[in-house]
């Protein structure tokens, strides 16, 4: 008989970690203690050798869906135990996950249907397998005590679920059933409860069903809700929230409701009915029942499915999908408590359904497409984030990225270990920069950290970049476009003395130079980078306003390349006067751009006859559904003095039909990343926001796959401005 004692790390708290090794130990006759502390899990167990070698191959063979063993050390002990127990959680250094929310798993779906069971159709029902986790944690380690759920005492039965080991929703910290646990409230606009618990959910329903626009409270925040099928609902809602042209999402009740609106392959089905549930962006099918506004001008929707007993519960009484869309004033994060949505959207809705549990820490929706069977993501929080892991480096020290100011996640370096925030948003909004202090507190809090070293955007004006100046921090910088392809060399783990050429396309990033960079070609390495290519400068009339006002880019190039003439069509549409002030404007100004993204959006007005656009990605969402993968029809880019020349493009885009227009435009670009892949004889890195279109990107894979050259893009981490941060932390780490 042997004693060894095991220390786990990873996501191994507050996912049903503990009764699962208990479990395997009463398997394999062994003794001893297992408890939590703040780092991970701690065993010392005691029993025949071979029986413990055993233990330790089931215990990663068998794992619990939503744990992760990031390391395990194990050491002999002396010790002799004549029982087995799970001891009380213990205190040491700081290092547990923050685990994210995660949607409802199969085992509580199937007693929440079940009508013999005491929690059929309770909307909080949950386990050690799903549930809310980061929206309720309000420091470690994760016990009850810690949560919000510790205002809501257990009654006997979940009581005596909670402390058996062999029992699924042992230590679920959110645990309760409808004795014990939070209570619905259907409110009107101005806060009055109207009715409680099954009659809210049955008085909601109906309201939506009358064409009712609704505040409905879930896991991380609340969602704007409305018929999804009711053209005067959906008009009302983009009315009342200054919304015209952005998609809204869709929540179903069920696959088969999702296949009646979306064409689906089984990759997406298998995204869409994960423990993650996010939003999945589908291919739309024609003459839907759905009403056409709810995604004007697209061929894609996005869609999820019921991610909690909230929704599941909504869905008893309704026959319809719904509009669920993150109730927020644009710009500014998803709302979560019931003051703040009177105040800001007492406006929006008619009434909303509340409860009682209280949201510590919001989380937006995910959400993900697929390219080629790949899943990508283009935001990473419900069940995505927080999101913890060990990495390759073993420095001392802490460590903070601030991440970029658009699409904003922070990440930390602590020892080891990598924290990536949750999805945060824009910093330009002031409400957003204080959900950046806010999240960014409740890690320095809860780890008791003290950075060492911080480092941030070249932009010198950035909100989160000025705050680290006043807070005194050693400060470091890094260029907005190296950080883009210095992530997708973390995320694939690429050798740190390997050199790639990376095409880093996006909207908006400083240059060294001062001007606004988007369409790069960097020769990088974790040193450093040389840029090879960027895509021909042009002037940005009216600055930030153009990024709106879309023909004033279009105009801008045209004056540019000088084709007024063969504009002459396009340009009739514009007030003369109008065009004249510009031109005026053209002549004096010096804010110059590279951008790709700034291109994409003059393609689109001078195709579709797009004035203005107002939100981001529009004109490459509008114009995707144009393109024709049956058509053999490519523009020309031409290459010059390491600039990327799009003036025949751009010409030839003023005269051809849309369908020419858009499929040459976005096949030009990938024979372009194709063309100077195959010259540079380097494996490839893929970056920024442009490649977030499904169309390019899915182009551009078959382009390199077809010429046999290795390429790698952040699918996990986001190819958007999401991955700065991790960009930022590894040129840190590789530095110091």
């Amino acid at each position: 008989m042997i004693n060894y004692n095991f220390e786990i790390s990873g996501l191994v708290q507050g996912v049903g970690f503990r009764p699962f090794v208990y479990s395997l130990a009463i398997r394999y006759g062994l003794k001893g203690e297992i408890y939590n502390d703040d780092e991970g899990v701690k065993l010392s167990l005691y029993g025949k050798e071979k029986a413990l070698l055993s233990f330790e191959k089931a215990l990663f063979a068998e794992l619990v869906p939503l744990a992760r063993i990031d390391e395990l050390r194990k050491f002999k002990g002396d010790k002799v135990f004549d029982e087995l127990n799970i001891i009380a959680s213990r205190s040491a250094q700081k290092a547990a996950a923050i685990l994210p929310d995660f949607a409802i798993c199969k085992e509580c779906e199937r007693e929440f249907y079940d009508r013999s069971n005491p929690r059929y159709l309770y909307p909080f029902i949950n386990c050690t397998n799903c549930g809310p986790r980061f929206s309720i944690i309000k420091s470690l380690p994760y016990d009850r005590i810690n949560t919000t759920m510790n205002e809501f005492k257990m009654c006997e039965s979940c009581e005596s679920e909670y402390k058996n080991p062999l029992d699924r929703r042992y230590h679920a910290q959110p645990i309760s059933c409808p004795k014990c646990g939070p209570k619905l409230m259907l409110k009107d606009k101005v806060g009055k409860i109207l009715t409680q618990n099954e009659d809210s959910i049955k008085q909601a329903t109906q309201l939506i069903k009358d064409g009712k626009i609704l505040a409905i409270k879930g896991l991380g925040g609340f969602h704007l809700v409305c018929d999804a099928h009711n053209q005067n609902a959906i008009n009302a809602l983009r009315l009342r929230k200054h919304r015209p042209h952005k998609p809204f999402a869709i929540m179903c009740k069920n696959l088969q409701n999702v296949k009646e609106l979306a064409e689906i392959s089984s990759k997406e089905e298998e995204l869409l009915t994960s423990n993650l549930k996010p939003i999945v962006l589908l291919k739309a099918k024609p003459n839907s029942t759905l009403a056409p506004s709810i995604a004007p001008n697209l061929n894609r929707l996005g869609i999820m499915l019921a991610f909690s007993g909230i929704h599941l519960a909504l869905f008893e009484y309704l026959d319809t999908n719904i509009v669920a869309t993150s109730a927020n004033i644009s710009g500014e994060p998803v709302i979560y408590n019931e003051a703040e949505l009177l105040y800001k959207l007492g406006d929006v809705i008619d009434f909303y359904l509340d409860h009682d549990r209280q949201i510590y820490s919001p989380s937006d929706d995910s959400i993900a497409f697929t390219v080629q069977e790949e899943i990508n993501f283009t935001r990473t929080s419900r069940g995505l984030n927080p999101y913890f892991f060990h990495s390759n480096f073993n420095k001392k020290g802490t460590f903070l990225a601030l991440g970029a100011e658009l699409k904003n996640q922070f990440a930390i370096y602590h020892n080891g270990q990598i924290m990536i925030s949750p999805y945060i948003g824009d910093l330009k909004n002031v409400a957003t920069f204080d959900r950046f202090l806010n999240v960014l507190n409740l890690f320095v809090k809860t780890y008791e950290l003290k950075f060492d070293h911080v480092i941030c955007d070249l932009h010198p004006h950035f909100l989160n970049t000025k705050w680290a100046k006043e807070q005194g921090f050693t400060l470091s910088v890094i260029q907005h476009h190296y950080a883009h392809l210095l992530a997708v060399m973390f995320e694939h783990n690429l050798p740190k003395d390997g050199e790639y050429i990376g095409f880093c396309f996006d909207g908006t990033g400083y240059g060294e130079d001062g001007k606004i960079w988007g369409g790069e070609v960097l020769k990088i390495d974790q040193n450093g980078y040389k840029r090879l290519y960027c895509f021909d400068e042009f002037k940005l009339i009216g600055g930030e306003n153009s990024i709106k006002n879309i023909y004033q880019i279009a105009y801008s190039i045209i004056l540019k390349y000088d084709l007024e003439d063969e504009a002459r069509e396009f340009l009739s549409k514009f007030d003369a006067k109008r065009l004249l002030a510009l031109k005026s404007a053209h002549n004096v100004t010096n804010i110059h751009t590279s951008s790709l993204g700034r291109v994409f959006d003059a393609f689109a007005s001078v195709i579709l006859g797009l004035e203005s656009i107002s939100y981001e990605a529009q004109s490459g969402m509008e114009l995707d559904k144009f393109y024709d993968e049956s058509l053999d029809y490519s523009y020309k880019f031409e290459i010059k003095n390491g600039v990327i020349n799009f003036k025949n493009a751009f010409k030839s885009a003023l005269k051809d039909d849309a369908k020419h227009a858009v499929t040459g435009f976005i096949n030009a670009i990938a024979d372009l990343v194709t063309q100077v892949s195959k010259e540079g004889k380097k494996d490839v890195l893929l970056s920024g926001g442009v490649f977030q279109n499904s169309t390019l990107l899915s182009r551009v894979i078959r382009n390199l796959k077809d010429k046999n050259i290795n390429f790698y893009h952040c699918s996990k981490f986001c190819d958007n401005d999401t991955n700065i941060a991790l960009g930022q932390i590894y040129y840190l780490l590789s530095k110091i």
